[in-house]
C-alpha cells in the first residue's frame, strides 16, 4: 500500500479535534487525545472515545492539560476504566473511564508509560535522575519502584513484564518483573541502540536500532523465550528511523521514518514486507489492541496531516478512521 499525501489535515466535523495521540483495547474501543479546535482559544485539550471502531465518538471529561510546544499529548488507556494521559509535564490517572482524573502529585518529565497488572507505571525525570514509578489502579499514589534508576535524562521503555531506562552511548539498564518484584537483568541492546520493548505470552521481545544514517539504522528484533537470554531472531529493513514497535502472536511491526516518507516495517517470518509507505510526518502510537487489530497516529497539531490508521489484518492493510 503505497499512499503520497498532498492535503493539510483539518480536525473532522465530528468531534473538531486535531488528533494527538491514540491508545486502544480492542477492535472496536479506543480513545483520541487531542487539540479542541472547538475552544474559543484552540489551545484547549479534548479526548474522546468509540465503542464502535470509530463510527462514532464521544467526549470525554478532559484534565486541565497544556498543549505542548514541544513534544505532544499522550494518551494510554489499559481497559475501559484505567487510563492516564500527559503533556510531557503533567500526568493524569483514571479509574473509572474519565470521570475523575488525580494528578501525577510531584513535578517531572514525564516519559514512557504503561501498566503491571494491578498498577499504572510511569517513567518520569526530575532532572538529576530518570526513575520507574508505580501507582495502584484503583487508589494511593504514585512511589518510585526500588532500584529502577538511572543518572541523568533517560529514555524510559515499558511493556508487559520488563523495563528498559538509557542514556545513548552512556547507560542501557533493564529490568523484568517477577512474583518475587523488579529483577535488574542484562540489556537485550548494546549501550549504542535505541531499545524497543514488547512481550507475547511468556516470551519477552526488544527491537534495537542503531548505527543511524540519513534517513535509515540497523534494526535487529531480539527475544528471550520464558525467560530464557536474548537473541536476534530476524533483521527488519534498515529505512527509517525507528518511531515504534509493535508486537503480536501474527506480527512483528515496526513504525519508522525518513527522507520525508514514513514506513510500517512487518515481519518477522522469512522475510519482512513493508506494507504501509506514506510521505509526511512520522507515524507514532503504533500499537496492537489485540492480535489482529493495530493502530498508529500519522502527524498530529501543528503538523502537516493528523490522521489515526487502523489494520484489521495484523498490519497487511491499513486504513484512516474518521474523527
Amino acid at each position: 500500500m503505497l499512499l503520497a499525501g498532498l492535503t493539510t489535515a483539518v480536525a473532522h466535523a465530528g468531534t473538531g479535534v486535531v488528533p494527538a495521540s491514540t491508545s486502544w483495547i480492542s477492535g472496536d474501543r479506543g480513545w483520541v487525545l487531542g487539540v479542541d479546535t472547538l475552544c474559543q482559544t484552540q489551545k484547549c485539550t479534548q479526548l474522546v472515545r468509540t465503542v464502535d471502531g470509530g463510527a462514532s465518538w464521544t467526549r470525554v471529561t478532559t484534565p486541565p492539560l497544556d498543549v505542548p510546544e514541544t513534544g505532544r499529548l499522550r494518551v494510554v488507556f489499559a481497559n475501559d476504566a484505567a487510563g492516564m494521559v500527559t503533556d510531557g509535564e503533567q500526568l493524569f490517572v483514571t479509574g473509572n473511564g474519565g470521570v475523575r482524573w488525580e494528578p501525577l502529585g510531584f513535578k517531572g518529565t514525564v516519559g514512557a508509560l504503561g501498566f503491571d497488572g494491578a498498577a499504572f507505571l510511569a517513567v518520569v525525570s526530575d532532572g538529576t535522575s530518570t526513575r520507574l514509578y508505580h501507582r495502584e489502579l484503583w487508589f494511593g499514589g504514585w512511589q518510585p519502584v526500588p532500584g529502577v534508576e538511572v543518572k541523568g535524562q533517560a529514555f524510559g521503555e515499558i511493556a508487559p513484564g520488563h523495563v528498559s531506562l538509557s542514556v545513548t552511548f552512556q547507560e542501557n539498564r533493564y529490568w523484568t518483573r517477577s512474583p518475587a518484584g523488579w529483577r535488574e537483568e542484562p540489556a537485550p541492546c548494546t549501550v549504542e541502540s535505541a531499545t524497543r520493548l514488547g512481550t507475547v505470552g511468556a516470551d519477552r521481545y526488544a527491537l534495537c536500532g542503531f548505527d543511524p544514517g540519513f534517513g535509515n539504522m540497523t534494526k535487529e528484533l531480539r527475544r528471550s523465550e520464558d525467560g530464557g537470554p536474548f537473541q536476534t531472531v530476524s533483521v527488519p529493513p534498515r529505512e527509517g528511523i525507528t518511531t515504534g514497535f509493535a508486537v503480536s502472536p501474527q506480527a512483528a511491526l515496526v513504525a519508522a521514518t525518513g527522507r520525508d516518507w514514513s514506513f510500517v516495517h512487518r515481519g518477522p517470518g522469512e522475510k519482512w514486507d513493508t506494507l504501509l509507505t506514506l510521505g509526511g510526518p512520522s507515524f507514532e502510537d503504533l500499537a496492537f489492541a489485540d492480535s489482529r487489530h493495530a493502530t498508529l497516529l500519522r502527524g498530529g497539531p501543528g503538523q502537516e496531516f493528523a490522521e489515526v490508521y487502523r489494520s484489521d489484518d495484523a498490519g497487511l492493510n491499513w486504513k484512516p478512521i474518521a474523527l
